[in-house]
Order: structure tokens, then C-alpha cells, then sequence
């Protein structure tokens, strides 16, 4: 390559480090912005006349660091498959992967955040370890969501969604069975490889696929679904605190268990994190607690309360961390420069 063409792609990186990373925190900014004189106020009013328990507020930011620290975990556990990756790259790549993330349907662009820090020759590799990566959270929000259904319909008199609340126990707890042989096979990944590793069509993907098809993988899948029940229990915890701060009104358990059905339903769900500010779990929310009799009327004081709360876990697990990982997507070169 000419050190003409070098230069043009040294000066076509930088603009686009440039349009990253200030665009993603200027769109994070305006969208704060733009909610300043609605929800700002309704904070400013709603604790006017009250006082705020602080201590629980402190501790959900801990939980932040305990949450994204799992993930950066994990994701340094898959990075080290390929090359060896230091506890910094991983944060960075991890920070980058969440600034990516909140711009795209169901948080595809983590898979190229956390992959984009990485050498050209190996990001193709780096999203498929991401893919494991998100799996084992996926099957962990499986489980819980899908028990917590049982748990509820259990307790719930009549129809849910047109159907009978019993029968809809027994689908939740028969659905959550099926994520255990789920996760049996995710942990025995390379019976999959073996039985679908034939097809032709598949056989072009078998090299990225070879990362985890050995016996380390076995032993590392185990620790990465562990990881994610810690990373799911922080993120639960938060919304028990934030709960209780704002006066929702209902037992800890109750958020706990609406919480858990509120991750497995967004699972489902194309949402732009960057723009929903919490509006798309406000309303899911006050569904599940209606619908499974949690509250026996939705007031517009808990509807309010709700909203805040929302607002509060989306500010602190998504904003921040993706003003942080919008200056790591700065370093990223996008295009291959030699």
C-alpha cells in the first residue's frame, strides 16, 4: 500500500473516531435534554416535600461497578481465546460495546463495540466470542423470566393475556426445564459442532466456531453462566432499591420477581436503549404489576413513580457507561490502515 493511500486512511479514521465518539455523547446529551423539562421536574416535584434515602441511591451505583465488572469479567475469560487481553482492554473493549449498543435494536452493536478494539484479523472471532458471550445472559433471563411466569400464574386468579393463569404456571415452569437442557448444550457446546458442523452451509462459519470447541470451553461456559446470575442479581437489586426509593408500594420480593419478567419480555423486544429512556420499562412494567395483581390499582402516583425509578436504572446502567464508551470508540480504526 502507497504512503498516500496510508495517510488518506489515517485521516479517514481519525473523522470517524471524531464523529464516534462526540456523536454518541452529543445524542446522549440532547436526549437527556429534551427530557430535562418533563422529567427532570417531575424528580424536582416529587421530592420536594420528601426526604431521600441516599444509602439505597449509593448502592445501586455500587451495583453498577458490580454489574459492568462481571461483564468485563467474562468478556476478558472469551477475549483470552484469541490473544492474551489485559483487565484495561477488556473494560475498554466491554465500555465501547455498551456505547454501541444503545443505538441499535436489541443491543446488536455490542457484538461490534466489543470487537472493534481488537486487530482487524481477529474481530470476526471477537463477535462470535460476543455471541457466547451473550448467550449465557440470555439463557440466564430465560430461566428466571420464564420461572418467575410460573411463579405468578401460580398465584393469579382467572385469564393472563387470554390465557388460563394455571396453564400459563405450568408453561412458565415447563419452559424454564427446557433452558436447563438449553444450558446443558451450551455447556456441551461441541455436541452442536459435531451434529451441525456437516451441513455446507455451516461449514464456512467451522473456523470462528473452533474457539470454543475444546475442553476449556466446557470449564469456561460453567463460570459464564455463574458470572451472569451475579450480573442478573445486581441489575434485580438495583430496581428492589430504586423501588423503595420512589414509593412504588409493593414487597421487595414482588419487584424482584416483576423485574426478572420485565428482562425476559424485553428479550423479545427491538428496543433502542438511546431512545427509550426507561419509557419502554415504565409501561411493561405497570403491565406485569397490574396484570399479576402486584398492585390492585395503577394510580398515577405509582405510574409516576414508576417512570422515575425507570428513568433512574436506565441513567445509571446505560448513560454513563455509554458516555465512558463512546471516548474508548474513539480509538477505534475502522478501517485496516496497512
Amino acid at each position: 500500500m502507497s504512503s498516500k493511500n496510508k495517510q488518506i486512511k489515517k485521516i479517514v479514521n481519525l473523522v470517524l473516531k471524531i464523529v464516534i465518539s462526540s456523536g454518541s455523547i452529543a445524542y446522549l446529551g440532547y436526549l437527556l435534554g429534551i427530557q430535562k423539562v418533563g422529567l427532570f421536574e417531575q424528580i424536582n416535584s416529587y421530592f420536594s416535600n420528601k426526604s431521600i434515602a441516599v444509602f439505597p441511591l449509593i448502592l445501586v451505583f455500587v451495583l453498577m461497578f458490580v454489574n459492568w465488572g462481571a461483564e468485563i469479567f467474562k468478556w476478558r475469560l472469551l477475549s483470552n481465546y484469541m490473544m492474551p487481553v489485559s483487565f484495561k482492554l477488556a473494560a475498554k473493549s466491554t465500555l465501547a460495546g455498551v456505547a454501541a449498543s444503545v443505538f441499535t435494536p436489541f443491543r446488536v452493536g455490542s457484538f461490534f463495540g466489543k470487537a472493534a478494539l481488537f486487530p482487524h484479523r481477529m474481530r470476526g472471532k471477537g463477535m462470535i466470542l460476543q455471541l457466547f458471550n451473550a448467550m449465557a445472559m440470555f439463557i440466564v433471563n430465560f430461566f428466571f423470566g420464564l420461572l418467575f411466569i410460573g411463579f405468578l400464574g401460580l398465584f393469579a386468579d382467572g385469564f393472563i393475556f387470554g390465557v388460563n393463569s394455571k396453564i400459563l404456571s405450568a408453561i412458565g415452569f415447563l419452559g424454564s426445564v427446557l433452558v436447563l437442557i438449553f444450558w446443558f448444550l451450551f455447556v456441551n457446546v461441541r455436541i452442536l459442532l459435531t451434529t451441525f458442523g456437516r451441513w455446507k452451509f455451516t461449514k464456512s462459519w467451522s473456523k470462528y466456531f473452533e474457539l470454543v470447541n475444546d475442553s476449556r470451553y466446557t470449564r469456561l461456559s460453567i463460570t459464564l453462566i455463574f458470572v451472569s446470575v451475579l450480573r442478573y442479581l445486581a441489575i434485580t437489586y438495583q430496581y428492589v432499591l430504586v423501588y423503595e426509593v420512589f414509593g412504588v408500594g409493593i414487597e421487595g420480593w414482588q419487584t424482584f420477581v416483576a423485574a426478572g419478567t420485565l428482562f425476559f419480555i424485553l428479550q423479545f423486544l427491538p428496543v433502542f436503549n438511546a431512545v427509550e429512556l426507561g419509557v419502554t420499562r415504565t409501561a411493561i412494567l405497570s403491565l406485569i404489576l397490574t396484570t399479576f395483581g402486584l398492585v390492585t390499582e395503577l394510580t398515577p402516583q405509582i405510574t409516576l413513580s414508576i417512570t422515575l425509578a425507570s428513568f433512574f436504572i436506565w441513567v445509571v446502567n446505560l448513560a454513563i457507561p455509554a458516555v465512558i464508551g463512546s471516548v474508548f470508540l474513539s480509538q477505534v480504526k475502522v478501517l485496516k490502515e496497512c
